[in-house]
């Protein structure tokens, strides 16, 4: 399992976690063809070196038409450190404010007359993932900006007294701002990344003015998106943290240190404003988990009594396409004597929310209830054996280098036996001979 450990040095950004990722080695071209799935015009992309401080660094620069020569990311024209406005706000928790005569985002959410287009493009939730489910994304990647947007739009619901469906975002809802959420998801899954892991989060002080009034920083919908992950306050006159920055990992990541594992890849990714005081960077670390190390994985549990057994199947599939690491039913009596099953899906603590939510989506629960458990694994690998019939991988569960487990992919099997009209047994026993012989 892959592991990214996320070191908010100075804060924390959409485009700064971008940057970092592309720094460690995805491959932009890669990043930016996924987001171009989604069809959204006026907008590109680029990245360039900077120093922060000691760190030379990646910087991620979205670029957006009807700027007039600037961009959303040029400190010389209206941002500081990221680039999102968040519903109801219509200010930038990243930016330097326009006069107050030149709001960006008018009170019925549309673009004053003078704003560039792109700054007309609000748009409620429900519309964001319609865009997201119709667009030809790896699955694993849909599910990770879903369930970032919806950590974001639940954290606006709480703060505004609405139902997460009803929020309309501003700036967050501009091209700019998913450009930023796609492309970080995407990069995890370049990187190839199972599990994120975020350390302490630095928190500034200080105001920002929105369209109605003085608004404290760290701002609401940023501490709601964070909740659970470790925060500490700094003495930094501004915000450290935006809301896609505390979205994305308060949906994907849990806090903690370095985790167990061998490192393989290092990047720095920096944010536009460039202090004196810090520098102004995000660090990620990916590596492989050690074999044996303990890790954690969420539990999430519910009982259903009114599900179609037709159903059953489908249900468990969309758990597994939304990260489950597995997924079960098992049948249990429930109040008043009622048959019902209670299914059960182990995920990583990354994929709780989209996993959460497919069961929510697919089921006929109307909630569920989660917890995180201790786990140990082992370490696995595969060995390709050869057969009469043809090659078949073996899985391989080791620790310290001794081999505990071995068992044939079962699927593949399956297939040789249809395909040679063989018991399938005696496929997964000649898989064994064959990878036992190949031992002495």
């Amino acid at each position: 399992m892959k592991t990214a450990w996320i070191d908010p040095v100075g804060g924390l950004a959409g485009d700064m976690l971008v940057a970092a990722l592309i720094d460690a080695g995805a491959p932009e071209a890669d990043v930016l063809a996924a987001v171009a799935t989604l069809g959204m015009e006026g907008w590109t992309a680029r990245t360039e070196k900077v120093w922060r401080g000691p760190f030379h660094a990646t910087r991620f620069v979205v670029e957006l038409a009807g700027e007039s020569g600037a961009t959303p990311h040029d400190p010389s024209h209206d941002h500081e450190h990221g680039h999102e406005h968040v519903h109801e706000h219509g200010h930038g928790h990243e930016h330097r404010h326009p006069p107050a005569h030149e709001p960006s985002v008018a009170h019925d959410g549309t673009a004053p007359p003078h704003a560039p287009a792109w700054r007309a493009r609000s748009r409620r939730w429900a519309d964001i993932r319609t865009l997201l489910e119709a667009a030809p994304l790896a699955e694993r990647v849909r599910s990770r900006v879903i369930a970032a947007f919806s950590r974001l739009a639940d954290a606006e619901g709480r703060v505004h007294g609405m139902p997460a469906e009803a929020v309309t975002f501003h700036e967050v809802g501009a091209v700019d701002s998913i450009v930023d959420m796609v492309a970080a998801c995407a990069a995890l899954e370049c990187l190839g990344i199972d599990t994120l892991v975020v350390g302490t989060i630095p928190l500034g002080t200080g105001h920002t003015l929105g369209e109605h009034g003085w608004i404290p920083l760290p701002a609401p919908a940023t501490l709601e998106c964070l909740r659970g992950l470790a925060v500490e306050g700094r003495n930094i006159q501004g915000e450290t943290v935006t809301p896609t920055g505390a979205a994305l990992v308060g949906a994907l990541a849990t806090s903690g240190p370095i985790p167990a594992m061998t490192v393989l890849q290092t990047g720095v990714g920096a944010g536009t404003w460039d202090p004196a005081s810090h520098p102004n960077v995000v660090r990620v670390l990916i590596g492989e988990g050690n074999a044996g190390a303990p890790s954690v994985v969420a539990e999430l549990r519910a009982e259903v009594d009114s599900l179609h057994p037709e159903a059953v199947p489908p249900l468990i599939e969309a758990l597994l396409r939304a990260g489950a690491l597995d997924a079960y039913v098992t049948p249990v009596l429930m109040k008043k004597g009622r048959p019902a099953l209670l299914v059960t899906a182990l995920a990583p603590p990354s994929h709780r929310v989209a996993v959460g939510e497919a069961l929510l989506r697919h089921g006929s629960t109307l909630g569920y209830r989660w917890q995180t458990l201790a786990r140990e694994v082992l370490s696995r690998r595969f060995e390709r054996v050869r057969t009469a019939w043809g090659e078949v991988n073996v899985k391989l569960g080791e620790r310290e280098g001794q081999v505990l487990h071995a068992a044939p992919e079962f699927e593949e099997c399956a297939a040789i036996a249809a395909q040679h009209d063989l018991p399938v047994s005696q496929v997964i026993g000649a898989a064994l001979a064959a990878w036992s012989s190949a031992r002495r």
